[in-house]
């Protein structure tokens, strides 16, 4: 089920849920877009695999962010994830989720319908060699705009690699991403981050261990 929550903070709605937003009612705020396959069983994950650097995505230029900013946003995600009951660890061939967290600056975009499409940049074999590529199991819709930023996470499931239905295509179980003005004061940007993360996992009260 998709969620969308409007932060009454001002910024340039990005996303799009049921239906396309009206740019002129909702200009002015920041959106936290949520997804999740309905199939799967949040409750049956334990351990969690966590990168300690986000991949930023400038132009078709990709790199490692790892500085303080990136620490802040990468302890808020384990906060939530450790509050949820999972267990983070660093042994990724172990872990039953994988955690992948992307950053966008100054977008360029207009509506379009994911249709499967799979939006993110991280390489698929970051996880293991025996996955063969990405797949959502919904639909994900997104609107951008210009002047903007956005962090994207998502949530795939590792347990699926001896999987023969999916032919080894790594699941991303559940999408989250902030989208918002980027108004270049890093203090100010970073919390409105930080925000949207939380407001990500309060919004979607179908993750966590004892669920």
């Amino acid at each position: 089920m998709k969620k969308l929550f409007l932060f009454t903070i001002p910024l340039v709605l990005l996303a799009s849920c049921e239906k396309d937003p009206d740019m002129e009612n909702l200009d002015g705020d920041l959106a936290v877009y949520t997804d999740y396959a309905p199939d799967s069983d949040f409750g049956s994950f334990d351990t969690y695999y966590l990168p300690d650097s986000i991949l930023e995505v400038n132009g078709n230029r990709a790199t490692f962010w790892k500085d303080e900013n990136s620490d802040k946003i990468i302890s808020e995600i384990e906060s939530e994830m450790n509050g949820k009951g999972y267990t983070r660890t660093g042994d990724k061939e172990t872990a039953s989720l994988g955690i992948q967290v992307s950053y966008l600056a100054e977008n360029n975009r207009v509506i379009v319908d994911g249709g499967g499409w799979y939006p993110g940049w991280w390489d698929y074999s970051f996880w293991g060699p025996w996955w063969g590529g990405w797949y959502y199991p919904y639909t994900v819709s997104y609107t951008y705009s210009y002047a903007t930023h956005s962090l994207m996470i998502e949530m795939a499931d590792l347990q699926k690699k001896n999987d023969d239905e999916n032919k080894n295509r790594l699941p991303i179980i559940w999408f989250g991403e902030a989208y918002g003005f980027r108004y270049g004061n890093n203090r100010y940007d970073i919390n409105l981050i930080l925000d949207g993360i939380d407001q990500a996992f309060r919004q979607s009260d179908y993750l966590g261990k004892n669920k």
